[in-house]
């Protein structure tokens, strides 16, 4: 069974495979896990220098008037790199994780079962291209259905926790998990577990 992975902002599919690298080897031995880079290329030279990577990307960026770009152009992106493979969930980050769950409502992978976030901050223009791209309500409201779990950091100054709970509530079926870190995609032992025990009842058949 294939998971979609799709990265925070400033990140790589590379980067975010390194920096979650023992819940990826749990993961792995049940999964076959896939990162993808987001379709919008990013200059961040410290960010390039402290990952030792090329480049780093992002979904969709803002303009002067604090307005999203791309976000249209994001979903189609996954959608050319999910065409003709079946994904059974998607894994995402951040801003990574805001596009997993608008994702799911928009019914562009059908196959799709779960989904798990970290740190996503609620974005009104994903969810509403989702629901611009859905064929009908019917698909919306299998998207709302699909089981999601999203963790919000406790000290995390990037993305507040009532951000992450907006998101959680708009993509539907959410079990809402705190965690006392910082913005980052949990690693330790339990969080992780909690990760491979909902997948495992939300993909049983």
């Amino acid at each position: 069974m294939r998971v979609l992975f799709l990265h925070g902002k400033f990140q790589s599919g590379t980067i975010f495979s390194n920096k979650i690298s023992g819940a990826r080897r749990k993961l792995a031995r049940i999964y076959d896990l896939h990162f993808i880079d987001g379709p919008i290329e990013l200059d961040d030279e410290k960010v390039v220098e402290k990952n030792g990577e090329n480049n780093v990307y992002g979904w969709w960026t803002r303009n002067d008037e604090n307005n999203n770009i791309g976000v249209p152009e994001a979903f189609k992106h996954v959608q050319d790199e999910v065409r003709g493979k079946k994904y059974v969930a998607i894994v995402g980050f951040s801003q990574g994780g805001t596009l997993a769950t608008s994702l799911a409502l928009s019914g562009i992978m059908p196959e799709l079962r779960a989904v798990v976030t970290a740190g996503a901050p609620i974005v009104d223009s994903a969810f509403e291209v989702a629901q611009q791209i859905a064929t009908d309500e019917a698909a919306i409201k299998h998207g709302l259905s699909i089981p999601k779990l999203h963790f919000a950091g406790e000290s995390d100054k990037l993305v507040p926790v009532q951000s992450v709970w907006e998101m959680a509530e708009r993509g539907g079926n959410a079990l809402f998990v705190r965690h006392e870190q910082g913005h980052l995609f949990p690693t330790r032992a339990a969080p992780v577990n909690q990760i491979i025990e909902f997948l495992a009842e939300a993909l049983k058949d």
